[in-house]
């Protein structure tokens, strides 16, 4: 049987005690130990903040909990305004970012490297390949065309709609030509 001194009265209240290897404190304690209210610890659990059990505290939980909401409070505070953050928390927002950068860079080298992208000089070498064969395709289909009113129509008309289909199609290829692929004065000097 146990002694009447080490028993614990119902109505008594132990205010501060140790559970597997964490302190247990009471509302009061632990309110004293984050030099809050009462009240502000009630609205930290409203928050999200873990509470052992009603009226008691888990210290260390709450200590990580409020390191977390300052945390998270700095980096509110650095996306609105980094210049109001301390010099010690700019440094290191900023070498964020700058590792972040960084990060972005060498993925972006990696794909390059695996072929995911193509590099500018072999986009314009296939395009210049591409227009000339546009370029041939366009300006013959105007002249066939032409050749094929032709007979309907005298010499001097069938010249004229020669004229305009092979002037159309050459202010098609002017619109749609890289610098040295195609130009007006290249078509009109084979003229």
């Amino acid at each position: 049987m146990e002694s009447e001194g080490n028993k614990l009265d119902k109505s008594e209240r132990v205010d501060l005690y140790f559970e597997k290897g964490s302190i247990i404190a009471s509302t009061s304690i632990a309110a004293a130990y984050f030099d809050v209210t009462a009240s502000t610890l009630s609205n930290w659990m409203k928050a999200g903040c873990p509470r052992y059990k009603y009226g008691y505290w888990d210290i260390r939980a709450v200590t990580e909990w409020r390191a977390v909401q300052e945390g998270r409070k700095l980096a509110d505070a650095a996306e609105k305004s980094p210049d109001k953050l301390p010099p010690a928390q700019q440094k290191l927002y900023y070498e964020a970012l700058l590792k972040q950068q960084q990060l972005e860079n060498a993925q972006l080298r990696n794909r390059i490297a695996s072929g995911e992208y193509l590099s500018k000089k072999q986009i314009v070498d296939d395009l210049a390949k591409y227009f000339v064969v546009l370029k041939h395709s366009v300006t013959g289909l105007a002249h066939e065309l032409g050749q094929m009113v032709a007979p309907y129509l005298d010499v001097d008309g069938a010249r004229r709609i020669d004229q305009i289909l092979s002037e159309r199609a050459r202010d098609a290829l002017e619109q749609l030509s890289i610098t040295g692929v195609y130009t007006a004065k290249e078509a009109d000097e084979s003229q």
